[in-house]
């Protein structure tokens, strides 16, 4: 199967914010869940596909192509994933059930594919389950090298990945152009996901004031480290 992003990747710091909030949605998609396969050299990364009837790609390294196929269900508001099936050498392995997935329309694709989260140089999986104007969410799968199998990590607002750092960040817009959110940062400790900062931005009862919490993991303990008020810009 060719797989393509059918989207052209924003490449700058800050397009979150110099973008609208569709276009951004489309960066956060496509650049950052994208990036970590081209930085390790690997491909596919994450894409429109249409059924998946099958998708085929190799975790990486001297491992074999696996097969994903989609087990659909149709409903009134469209189709949604109720699980993947995996294959291979042509034998079914195993099969991943998808937890609770918002239906898409009939002409709508669906966003699937490999990128490595735990940066083990092999491909996790992740499909993206619900989305709105500003957010969006996924769940997502970690390749076992031991067992050559895929293990359910959960579903999470879909993950940038900082290879650098090592870290997957996440970021929810909840309304007022931006001004209130959460950004979390999580690493993986001892090979369990753990968040390890936590930054939410709420409204206060006074008109464009805006407390900011920061909390950072501290001794294995998560730790209030700021607490600000922010002002909207006039």
């Amino acid at each position: 199967m060719a797989w393509r992003t059918g989207q052209r990747i924003c490449s700058a710091p800050n397009a979150f914010w110099c973008l609208s909030r569709a276009a951004a949605l489309k960066v956060l998609l496509f650049s950052s869940v994208f990036a970590v396969s081209l930085m390790w050299g690997q491909s596919p990364g994450p894409s429109n596909v249409g059924d998946c009837r099958p998708c085929s790609f190799s975790p990486g390294g001297s491992l074999p192509a696996y097969s994903f196929t989609f087990d659909l269900k149709t409903v009134p508001e469209g189709r949604a994933v109720e699980a993947i099936a995996v294959a291979r050498d042509s034998k079914p392995v195993q099969r991943l059930p998808v937890a609770g997935m918002e239906p898409i329309g009939a002409e709508e694709q669906f966003f699937f594919g490999g990128v490595d989260l735990n940066f083990d140089g092999l491909l996790d999986l992740m499909l993206i389950t619900r989305k709105g104007v500003a957010n969006a969410y996924a769940e997502y799968w970690l390749f076992d090298s031991k067992t050559a199998m895929f293990t359910a990590l959960g579903t999470y607002p879909v993950f940038r990945v900082d290879v650098q750092n090592r870290r997957l960040t996440t970021y929810e817009r909840g309304g007022a152009a931006g001004l209130i959110h959460e950004a979390k940062e999580y690493a993986f400790l001892e090979g369990k996901l753990t968040l390890v900062r936590d930054e939410k931005q709420d409204a206060t009862q006074q008109r464009g004031v805006y407390r900011k919490v920061v909390r950072e993991r501290i001794g294995g303990v998560m730790k209030v480290t700021k607490s600000e008020t922010v002002r909207a810009p006039k």
